[in-house]
């Protein structure tokens, strides 16, 4: 997956938090446990 150029985006509209929010998702050792649902709902 292309993080960069996505995290570069939210920088750009100014989602600070979603941002800060996709960055420690994609530090998460094992992200595996949660469900695409659970994920995305940690970033909303």
């Amino acid at each position: 997956m292309l993080t960069h150029p996505i995290l570069d985006q939210l920088l750009e509209m100014k989602l600070i938090g979603m941002h800060r929010a996709l960055t420690e998702q994609l530090q998460m050792n094992d992200p595996a446990p949660m469900s695409f649902e659970e994920r995305l709902g940690l970033l909303i």
